[in-house]
């Protein structure tokens, strides 16, 4: 950790904690049906952050100060390569996602079909709200807003948008990373584009792992085991249950 500089956490308590939420993470995929992490996948791993890495020196300090290969590999590679693995699960699998991708989907057959998106919203549990966004590159010119013209606004209105006509509603629900969302265009000047959406947000983390089967956990170390009985909130300690 000291390998990042002055402002780095080297606590004993903040390397365990790291160890640890890769650890219930690996646990609760596999628990899931995903497969364990294979000496093939961390070399792989390894050979790309050694090619892909933007701070070499940092991570020779870090290879360094772990010493063998196998240390640097489960203390370091493992950790980054679980939670990139779930990052990818949480936002890809079908499964995670099925629930509100449906109710999207229900939510957009419903506004087909005559009922209008602020009333389809509330009945499908989604966010309803209007935006606006602007052609116009020019900070202060988005209507007044003051704010610069962002490439996602750019690229929502080239993809989903700019082909629509005041009135017209998205074939299909819209997938970010964050969020499914239903889109009809309200009014538009070939400068501004003044859309209503109704947005349902995807399982994150949290919600994810409070729904884990919960696993047991182990700590042998008194001092660590009394730290995390007193973490409240933590979404990855919610899917275990401590054994004294």
């Amino acid at each position: 950790q000291a390998c990042y500089g002055e402002d780095s956490i080297t606590s004993r308590r903040a390397a365990f904690m790291r160890l640890l939420e890769a650890a219930i993470a690996e646990k609760a995929m596999q628990t899931a049906g995903k497969p364990a992490l294979s000496t093939k996948d961390l070399k792989t791993e390894s050979e790309r952050i050694d090619k892909e890495t933007r701070a070499p020196d940092i991570l020779a300090c870090i290879k360094n100060n772990l010493g063998s290969k196998e240390r640097y590999l489960s203390a370091f590679v493992r950790p980054s390569l679980v939670e990139s693995r779930l990052r990818d699960y949480l936002l890809r699998d079908a499964s995670v996602q099925a629930e509100p991708r449906k109710a999207v989907r229900e939510a957009l057959a419903a506004t087909s079909g005559g009922l209008t998106m602020k009333a389809t919203a509330g009945k499908f549990g989604l966010e309803y709200s209007t935006k606006t966004y602007t052609a116009d590159e020019e900070p202060g010119t988005a209507l007044g807003s003051g704010m610069p013209w962002s490439p996602f606004e750019k690229d929502f209105i080239e993809l989903h948008i700019k082909n629509l006509k005041p009135g017209d509603l998205v074939k299909e629900p819209i997938e970010s990373d964050y969020d499914f969302q239903i889109v009809r265009l309200l009014r538009s000047d070939g400068r501004h584009w003044t859309f209503e959406t109704a947005r349902m947000r995807k399982i994150d983390q949290e919600k994810w792992f409070k729904s884990a089967p919960k696993m047991k956990l182990a700590v042998k170390d008194a001092d660590l085991r009394q730290w995390l009985i007193g973490i409240q909130g933590n979404p990855r300690l919610n899917a275990t249950k401590m054994e004294q």
